[in-house]
């Protein structure tokens, strides 16, 4: 496996650096890696130009997650936390990348109040999931019922022919939440412990994990949140999941595109939410034309 520039910085050069000097600005050309997965997670590269793809390698085929350009941070999770990288992270064109230690980006964090927020919102999203995992298994599996007065409606579509199979076009109304989409399980694989609503066949190389995406009701809204799939979910362009700054998004009124499973997968769908005096309205709208007839 090749080895990233971040991971090319040795002890001894560590050693030698001063704290606000840790942070190194290298110019890479298109394919060139920044990080490897499961290499360890030592600098934080924030990239100031040209654009990046962050993907993972499932047998033979890589599955690229998302693309990120100028003003992101990448790998900032893996070093707070300690962990190895989740996933390789290569330059789609030339770029311009800031790397920071572990040091200086956490006296990054110190110095900018908003780099600040977005990360300990994404360590809330981490203990709310936990949360809701606690939740989920003390539910059972019931689905929460919403008062119907206060609950937008919320349709589920499929986004490709494909998936017409299973979800009828005019879509699936979602009467419980939170609703779980995920992939069914193969026969050498146990069932996962939180219920699945829908469960669709994939094969291998899976795209779909087990419980991959789930669409929750909160007092402030509908959300969508990745439920620690491997390979994220991208709802309106934006990237979910472990390895991103994001694991849920609020689905306002409207339409929204979501794919699960990397920017090129087949899994795609559509989720309308209406607000609920707008539904009532619709239905009550279909009614007086039915009755018209």
């Amino acid at each position: 496996m090749a080895t990233s520039p971040a991971a090319m910085v040795t002890a001894e050069e560590e050693k030698t650096q001063e704290p606000e000097m840790a942070a190194r600005e290298i110019e890479l050309q298109a394919g060139a890696l920044l990080f490897s997965e499961n290499e360890p997670s030592d600098h934080v590269a924030f990239l100031l130009s040209g654009e990046v793809e962050v993907f993972r390698t499932l047998g033979a085929h890589e599955v690229v997650l998302a693309v990120l350009g100028p003003g992101e941070y990448v790998g900032e999770m893996g070093v707070l936390e300690g962990r190895r990288r989740a996933a390789s992270v290569r330059a789609r064109s030339d770029v311009r990348v800031r790397f920071l230690d572990r040091q200086e980006f956490v006296s990054r964090v110190v110095r900018e109040p908003e780099l600040a927020r977005e990360l300990l919102l994404r360590l809330s999203e981490r203990l709310r999931r936990t949360d809701e995992r606690l939740v989920a298994l003390v539910e059972t599996h019931k689905g929460r019922q919403v008062a119907a007065a206060n609950r937008p409606e919320i349709r589920l579509f499929p986004g490709t022919p494909e998936l017409a199979r299973w979800i009828p076009p005019e879509g699936l109304l979602l009467r419980r939440l939170p609703f779980t989409v995920g992939r069914r399980p193969a026969p050498d694989e146990r069932a996962p412990e939180e219920g699945v609503d829908l469960a669709l066949p994939d094969g291998r190389p899976y795209r779909l994990s087990r419980r991959h995406f789930a669409i929750v009701l909160e007092a402030d809204g509908v959300y969508l949140v990745d439920r620690d799939s491997r390979l994220g979910t991208i709802v309106d362009e934006l990237p979910l999941g472990e390895i991103f700054a994001r694991t849920r998004t609020r689905l306002g009124p409207g339409e929204h595109e979501v794919v699960a499973g990397g920017l090129r997968s087949p899994w795609r769908f559509r989720i309308r939410v209406e607000e609920a005096a707008a539904a009532a309205d619709a239905q009550g709208a279909t009614t007086s034309a039915a009755s018209a007839r």
